[in-house]
């Protein structure tokens, strides 16, 4: 490696506002382990984190702000000063913050200090100029890293930003996790049964977090759309907290026949296995996706994606197969790349995983982001 004279000397400290399952926190968390393998002093200050997401030796680098959260102006100099002290304690000689409330609350003293500073970029965030001032917080790094093309492009025409690094660095799929054949087909099959599904079905599910922007609506009215013909095959299984369920809302114009094929189940940590008894995976976000990892996740799995024409989600499906993009808000569009998905299907000779262990590889988002540490 270029920089190997170097790698002795980083410490390393992340800040992000929690470590919870979202894909922000799990990229953080997959720098940290991939640094602690390397044997590099690395540590996260974040607000609180899910136990059980850590071993017992990693939580002994993990700080947490005591219950003082990184939104609220009036924790300002208690934060700052936890900040300060984490950085002569531990001798932190380069900040990476991927969030932009941090980004916005220690700027000023991440600069008093002189270290390195890193900021990630994740989505083209829009807004009224306060809005946008906020957001430019995230652009004051050293080096900026870029989830995707698209993000980087967007904060070059939206912000004004002079003599910037800003690099793109995809976010990378566990090849390892997201692997068909480290799931059995017992385990498949008890899934499938628990649900109703049965072996002529044809599993449609939508793994995205349910909020309003994903589309779920939309899904469910470009499939109440189609001939009853498609409808009795599918199965659509949408990953939803009952207990923040309107059913009444969200199946307000949802066709019968739909209705009765839909499966709701809780959000769940063993999100592959749901990727292994589904057949096409749908990404239909009303807004653009900084990246949308739906769509690596599942061409990693073997699983068909079909997804919007715009973001991360094109950048990722264009090079791989243009007719599995769609319109936003066009029904012919949607029936098009489903049929297309359906006759692949149909075809059973669906390969994704070598494209994105090419393109998008956990590994090398994590190389990538290392060599920038080691740059600066």
């Amino acid at each position: 490696m270029a920089y190997s004279k170097h790698i002795k000397d980083l410490i390393i400290l992340q800040i992000v506002p929690q470590l919870k399952q979202g894909g922000v926190e799990r990229g953080a968390l997959d720098i940290f382990r991939y640094l602690n393998k390397n044997k590099i002093k690395n540590y996260i200050f974040c607000e609180n984190y899910e136990a059980d997401l850590l071993t017992i030796e990693e939580k002994k680098s993990v700080y947490t702000s005591k219950g003082l959260k990184f939104k609220k102006l009036f924790n300002f100099f208690k934060l700052n000063s936890l900040l300060s002290d984490l950085v002569i304690a531990n001798k932190i000689n380069l900040i990476h913050i991927s969030s932009r409330a941090p980004a916005f609350i220690f700027y000023k003293n991440i600069k008093t200090k002189k270290i390195n500073y890193v900021t990630s970029f994740h989505n083209p965030y829009t807004g009224i100029f306060l809005k946008k001032f906020y957001n430019s917080y995230l652009l004051k790094g050293d080096v900026v890293i870029c989830n995707s093309n698209f993000t980087k492009n967007y904060l070059i025409e939206n912000f004004k930003i002079d003599k910037k690094e800003i690099f793109s660095v995809p976010r990378g799929t566990d090849l390892e996790y997201f692997n068909p054949k480290n799931i059995s087909q017992s385990v498949i099959d008890n899934k499938k049964a628990s649900l109703d599904i049965f072996k002529e079905d044809i599993v449609l599910s939508v793994p995205s977090r349910f909020s309003k922007w994903k589309g779920h609506k939309q899904i469910l009215s470009f499939l109440s759309s189609q001939p009853p013909s498609i409808k009795k095959i599918l199965k659509l299984i949408l990953i939803i907290d009952k207990s923040k369920l309107n059913k009444e809302a969200l199946f307000r114009n949802c066709d019968p026949l739909l209705r009765k094929n839909i499966r709701i189940i809780h959000p769940t940590r063993n999100i592959s296995e749901i990727y292994a008894i589904s057949d096409i995976i749908i990404s239909c976000s009303l807004k653009p996706e900084g990246f949308g990892r739906t769509i690596s996740e599942s061409l990693a799995m073997n699983k068909i994606p079909i997804g919007s024409n715009y973001g991360g989600v094109k950048e990722q499906l264009e090079k791989f197969d243009r007719k599995l993009l769609f319109d936003q808000n066009d029904l012919s569009s949607f029936t098009k790349s489903l049929n297309h998905a359906l006759i692949i299907h149909k075809e059973k000779s669906f390969n994704g995983r070598d494209y994105i262990k090419n393109n998008y590889s956990l590994s090398k988002m994590l190389k990538d982001t290392f060599n920038i540490y080691c740059s600066l």
